[in-house]
């Protein structure tokens, strides 16, 4: 497995590192909304079934 050394010499400045990093955040946050309120509305329907 080849190795990429972390450095100085690398391609993207840090300030780069900060902007992909806080959209990957962004973007992780919203999936995770997302999903939890898939969740949600399917252990709704869940409970309707169930109860009735």
């Amino acid at each position: 497995m080849a190795s990429h050394p972390m450095g100085s010499g690398s391609a993207m400045p840090p300030s780069e590192w900060h902007a992909s990093a806080s959209v990957y955040t962004r973007s992780q946050l919203m999936a995770c909304l997302r999903a939890g309120v898939i969740a949600l509305v399917l252990l709704g329907i869940l409970a309707l079934i169930v109860l009735f």
